[in-house]
């Protein structure tokens, strides 16, 4: 099972500085994967030959089914975290209602637990905003 970036892990043991030399840390697994994610969820399916369905639905294609729209969109996201990120376990995607002022914006809630190399699990709790043109922001 992997943990944080393998340039990660090199930067923390050659750091000449650091108390801790260790190759890896829970708070750069964390980094890692909300990196992977960003990523992942920006790109659209279809967009990589090897794997077509990786990363998240084409938004606009699925607005003029709004409401069940949000539905589609929050089935992708679940999916694709299952599919693509093993280091997430009980992975857990809700809407959250949001402003009239922010309806051009559909707000996720997104739990799951890391599993850890050494077999710990712990929470994760992040939102993801998804924008009319489907770009996403994690927070």
């Amino acid at each position: 099972m992997a943990g944080a970036s393998l340039l990660t892990r090199i930067v923390h043991a050659a750091d000449p500085h650091s108390n801790e030399r260790h190759t890896w840390r829970d708070q750069d697994l964390e980094t890692a994967i909300i990196s992977h994610l960003k990523n992942m969820l920006n790109t659209r399916q279809g967009s990589s030959l090897t794997c077509p369905d990786y990363g998240l639905m084409e938004v606009s294609e699925v607005l003029h089914e709004f409401p069940d729209a949000i539905g589609l969109l929050q089935r992708s996201i679940k999916n694709s975290l299952q599919q693509y990120e093993p280091r997430l376990k009980n992975v857990q995607v809700r809407q959250l209602r949001n402003d009239a002022a922010q309806a051009m914006v559909l707000e996720f809630e997104i739990t799951a637990q890391i599993q850890f190399p050494d077999g710990r699990r712990q929470q994760l709790r992040f939102g993801a905003s998804v924008d009319h043109s489907g770009n996403v922001k994690m927070a």
